[in-house]
Formats: structure tokens, sequence, C-alpha cells
């Protein structure tokens, strides 16, 4: 049988289903010599890629050769093999059309046999141009937001409502020490210190409830050598259409120095950063405190003034720096002296303070209180080694009770300042417990809370 009366489909059966399509039908045939043509192509075509319909039912060339040179080969191999598996093919390429612009077809055929070896495919081709270049966009913006989270110092995770890892970026290796396998699918609370998980939890849970967006929540998260660092967070919701939470995104920063920072800033402004006891601010909102805690247990606590005697000669003896060094071996034979729940400052110069509180009896906290101002006051007159120099020095030492003396801080200071110019005046290396009878006159003298 020749090949044109073939029983190949009917070009108006064609040309209906043409104008169903958004591209064009083909029919393409290779006769059993190798050659190939189109016995029919969609108008579509020619408008495309300037062809002439008749001509390419003799010869397919020219519309083939419209295939891009860089995709020819597998085009032709893919239809060469579909005709050794007699299987549908889909597959995507480059055509250039008029003008040399470029479009990228889909194109979906099915190939049978015909009785004299004769091979033909029928099928489709549609623009998939835009859809192509909206994958290159989403390539692009994916490797950009891939690139911007692989070099970003923030960690990046999301989690699933019940707060567990479903994404980690890698800086969370960085940071904390942990494979991102050992994140994902584990709940964050694994990681955030103990202390820290309810006001996490509340956290996660203010935002679901809400819907919003928030952010400075602060908590320690373990590393994994075991120590913790600390993080702040910013969580967004990812909502349904329902409104309902179906994930949180966050991004956690490391601010663990800048926490050690603050705490630092938090020192120095409350404690002496020569001897590292607390300073006058700090010491008398703690003295403050007790008292109102003395007040209401009907407890007592007595304050202790302590003042060195000849501290001037060692500076101009010996120079500041043996003068810094007495006054730290000071404050440590100071906080050797006192109970665990009494506290030690430095308030000037050579002048320190002790509170010592938690008496249930007068009588109790001025007997306890006077022997550990004469251990305060034997520790201090020993020879002290200021890397070189023995230095010799003694204390003064006024001792005030609470609510016998005073019944708040500033009075109760100005009692133990009166008591300790008493002893300083009565020859130093001296203790004084304050006597309302005997100093109450000197106690107008004190210098201030």
């Amino acid at each position: 049988m020749p090949v044109s009366d073939l029983d190949l489909d009917n070009s108006q059966t064609l040309e209906a289903l043409q104008d169903l399509l958004p591209g064009f039908v083909y029919q393409l045939r290779m006769t059993p010599d190798g050659h190939f043509d189109y016995p029919y192509v969609g108008e579509v075509a020619e408008r495309w890629f300037g062809v002439d319909r008749e001509a390419l039912k003799k010869d397919a060339g020219p519309l083939l050769d419209c295939i891009h040179p860089e995709d020819r080969e597998a085009v032709m191999r893919s239809t060469m093999e579909s005709v050794e598996h007699s299987q549908p093919r889909n597959r995507e390429f480059r055509m250039q059309c008029r003008g040399n612009a470029v479009i990228w077809l889909s194109a979906y055929d099915t190939t049978r046999r015909l009785a004299d070896g004769t091979r033909v495919w029928t099928g489709f081709a549609t623009d998939i141009s835009a859809s192509k270049e909206l994958e290159a966009s989403l390539r692009q913006s994916e490797a950009q937001f891939r690139a911007l989270v692989e070099t970003a110092s923030d960690v990046i995770y999301s989690l699933r409502p019940d707060r567990v890892f479903t994404y980690v970026s890698p800086n969370w290796t960085e940071n904390l020490g942990y494979p991102i396998s050992a994140a994902i699918g584990h709940s964050i609370d694994e990681y955030v210190a103990p202390e820290d998980v309810p006001a996490c939890d509340a956290f996660l849970q203010r935002i679901a409830e809400t819907g919003q967006k928030d952010s400075g929540i602060e908590y320690r998260i373990r590393h994994q050598d075991g120590y913790y660092r600390w993080h702040t967070s910013s969580v967004s919701p990812m909502l349904d259409e329902e409104g309902q939470v179906t994930a949180f995104l966050g991004i956690a920063r490391d601010i663990t120095e800048r926490k050690a920072t603050d705490a630092q800033m938090q020192r120095l402004a409350h404690y002496d950063p020569l001897t590292q006891l607390p300073n006058r601010t700090l010491f008398y909102q703690m003295l403050d405190h007790e008292l109102t805690g003395a007040r209401r247990e009907g407890q007592q606590v007595a304050l202790m003034f302590v003042d060195l005697d000849e501290f001037k000669p060692v500076n101009d003896q010996h120079g500041h720096a043996a003068g810094d060094l007495l006054l730290r071996l000071v404050a440590g034979r100071l906080l050797g002296s006192i109970r665990e729940s009494d506290v030690a400052a430095r308030i000037a110069g050579d002048e320190f303070v002790v509170m010592l509180p938690r008496f249930h009896s007068v009588e109790e906290s001025r007997a306890q209180a006077a022997a550990i101002g004469e251990k305060i006051r034997a520790a201090l007159a020993k020879p002290f080694d200021c890397a070189g120099p023995e230095v010799q020095i003694s204390c003064s030492i006024g001792i005030a009770l609470f609510p016998l003396d005073a019944t708040d801080g500033p009075a109760l200071s100005r009692a133990a300042d009166a008591a300790m110019y008493v002893a300083k005046n009565a020859g130093r290396n001296q203790m004084v417990v304050y006597d309302r009878a005997v100093h109450g006159a000197e106690a107008l003298g004190y210098r201030g809370y």
C-alpha cells in the first residue's frame, strides 16, 4: 500500500482538535527509508516559526531545524527511542522562532507503526515559556534565599505547631555545635534551658492565639558541649485559610556577648571594681530590703562600720599599687570573718560596712555582732604581704543594732558611724557597740546614706 494511502488521522479531525488547544497539533511521519515529513501541522506553527505548512507535508526539515541546536540531538534521540519502546513521550525543549526569539515547548505524542514500517507520531505542543521563566525566577530566588540563609549569622528555623523543628539553617551547627539532623524532628524544648521553657511556650502560644508576629523573647539554649548560649527570637506564624497556625517561622540571634556585657555593666554599677564587694548603692539597697523583712518578721539586724587605721601611709610609702592590693586583701579577710548570710561592702576609699541579719533577739544580735566584730578586728590586725613589703594596719569598728538603736536605714547608719568614730578617737584598733546614752550626740556627725 503506498504511503499516500495510509490510514492516517483525518485532517479535519486534527483541525477540530487544534481549535481546542493553546498550542498546535502535529502528525510527524518517518518512512522506512528515514525520510521525515508532516502530514499535518497546526497553523500556529506557521505563525510561530515562519514555516510553510504545505511544504512540511513533503519535508519536515524546516520545522525540525527550528529546534534549538543545544536541544536537537536529545529531541531526535527521544523520538527514535519512542519507536523502540512504543511508548508515549512528553518532553520539553526550546524552539527558535522568527527573529531568532526562543520559546520553550512541551510536546506530548504517541507513536504507532504501520504495516509497511512507516512510523507516525501524533501529538500536540504548547508554549511553556512563561512557566519556564517562572521556574528560573523561582530557582534564582531560592538560590538567593539559600545563599542568604547559609551566610546569615542568625539561625533561621521553622517549627510545627507542637514546637518540633522542621528546618534549621546551617548556622545552627556553627552556633550550637549540633548537626542539623539532631534538630529536625525534635522539640525545641529539648535544647532550651528548663527554666526558660515556660516563657518560650507562652511566647509561642501568644503568637498562635493572636496570629501576629512577635519578637524579643530571650532564652538560653544548650550548646553541644553542655554550656548555654543566649538567644533572642523573632517568630512569625504561618496560617491556613481558616487562620489556624500551621507552622512557626523564626529567626534567632545569638546575644551571649551582649548579655555578658550587660551583666558586666550591671556589676560595674553595683560592685566595687577593686575588691568586687558590693558598692555603696547596692549595699544600702540590700540594707533597706533586709530591714523591711526584719521589721515584718520581728527580727534583729546589726550594722557594722569598719574604717582602716593608718591606710594613707601605705599609699605614701609603698605606692598606690600596694594600697590597692591591701584593699583587696582586706576584702578577702572580711569575707573570711563573717557568716554566709552576712554582707560586706566597700563604700569609700578605706571604709567598709558589714550587715549582720536574721537575729532573733537583742541579746543574740549584740553578742554575735560583738563576736564577729572582734574576729574582723583581729584578722585585720595581722600583717599583710603586699607583694613585697609587709604592711601592718588595724581598724576601728562601730556597731549599731536594729531596731534597738534605730528603726530605719539612715538612722542605723548614723549610729554605727558614730560608734566607729568613738573607737577611732579612743586610740584605734578597737570595736565599739553603739550606746544611745553615750554616743547619741556624736551620731549627728554621720556623713550621709
